[in-house]
This record gives C-alpha cells, sequence and structure tokens, in this order.
C-alpha cells in the first residue's frame, strides 16, 4: 500500500501502530500455542494412567476440567458405567451448590414474616 501521500509523523505512527498490532498477534499465538500443548501433556498423561490402572484389572474413571485461552475442556475417562455414560458431575464440572445458601435464605425469609405477622 502507498502511504507516501502521508505526512512523514503520519506514516511513522501508522507503523508503529501496524507493529504493535503484529506483536499482539504473535505473543496470542504463543499463549494459544503454549495453552494447546499443556492440554494435549495433561490429557496424555491421564490416558496413560487410565490405561495402566484398567490393565491392572482395577475400576478408574478420571475427570479433568480446565478453562484457558483455548476455551473450557472437560474429560471423564475410564472403565467405569460412570466414565462410560460420560457425564461429569455438577462439583466436577466445578459449579457450585446452591442449595444450603437457599435454605438460609429461607429461613431468614421465615423469621422476618413471622416477625411481622406476631409484631401486631
Amino acid at each position: 500500500m502507498d502511504l507516501s501521500w502521508l505526512p512523514d509523523d503520519k506514516r511513522e505512527a501508522l507503523l508503529v501502530e501496524y507493529t504493535k498490532g503484529m506483536l499482539d498477534i504473535s505473543k496470542k499465538s504463543q499463549e494459544l500455542h503454549v495453552d494447546v500443548g499443556t492440554l494435549k501433556t495433561t490429557l496424555d498423561q491421564l490416558a496413560s494412567t487410565t490405561k495402566e490402572v484398567s490393565e491392572g484389572g482395577n475400576s478408574v474413571t478420571v475427570t479433568h476440567t480446565q478453562t484457558t485461552s483455548i476455551g473450557r475442556t472437560e474429560v471423564i475417562m475410564g472403565n467405569t458405567s460412570e466414565a462410560q455414560g460420560g457425564k461429569l458431575t455438577s462439583s466436577q464440572t466445578g459449579r457450585r451448590d446452591m442449595t444450603p445458601i437457599y435454605i438460609i435464605c429461607g429461613m431468614i425469609a421465615a423469621v422476618i414474616i413471622a416477625a411481622i405477622i406476631f409484631s401486631k
């Protein structure tokens, strides 16, 4: 692209911005490459361990969840019916059980309502 019509200071500013953008893209590419490599290594190790335990005649279910720049990965492997079902439990996926909080809020609401009713 011919930018000769731009003043020198504007061309230099564009070049600086372009270079920064290229460096950002390169940095993001490196981060993704590292995340993919780490995930591959982790999955290879989990698969190897699962295979060894299974070949030893033992039942095994291995779960792993990981969130990185490439997204969220949830893995379940093994030789049990749970592993064959392929469904992770809420705790395995990292979801928080809100039931105790709901119960406490309900109890507080009941106390407040009772206080209002009996204060009349």
